[in-house]
């Protein structure tokens, strides 16, 4: 694959439209971008991108009904505990899809973390099926 070129700006911008994008936290770390090493080992989009997944950290992780539940229903200590793990992994940045309020402790753990935190009404399958399709082609190898 090649370089690593695509920051969490670049993915705003080229999906703040067609996904409707809400910036909701980590603002000030746009030019986060995927890990060099991660993007060297992947072998398609998929392995960039994909649900909540503390096995997973290098990925973009999308958070949909069922993951924004797994943080929420439990108690208050848990939840932030949760959080804290996904924050730990470091992922390039976050999205939060399918209509879902991103939890308040998610939000304010980004910010901290500084990694940016999107929002969008999409369905989370559509989101991942989006990125990847899009990081398989921006990262595919080329000749001329």
């Amino acid at each position: 694959m090649k370089p690593n070129l695509v920051s969490a700006d670049v993915l705003f911008e080229e999906f703040r439209s067609s996904l409707k994008l809400v910036w909701v936290a980590g603002l000030g770390a746009s030019a986060r971008r995927f890990d060099e090493e991660a993007v060297r080992a992947a072998r398609s989009g998929a392995d960039l991108v994909g649900h909540l997944n503390y096995i997973h950290p290098d990925r973009a992780q999308v958070l949909g009904v069922r993951e924004v539940a797994y943080l929420l229903n439990s108690t208050a200590e848990d939840c932030r505990r949760r959080v804290a793990r996904i924050v730990t992994l470091e992922p390039p940045l976050l999205v939060v899809a399918d209509d879902q309020t991103p939890p308040a402790e998610l939000v304010a753990m980004c910010e901290r973390a500084h990694i940016p935190l999107f929002a969008t009404a999409a369905s989370a399958a559509f989101v991942i099926d989006v990125l990847r399709a899009y990081l398989s082609r921006h990262f595919a190898e080329r000749a001329t």
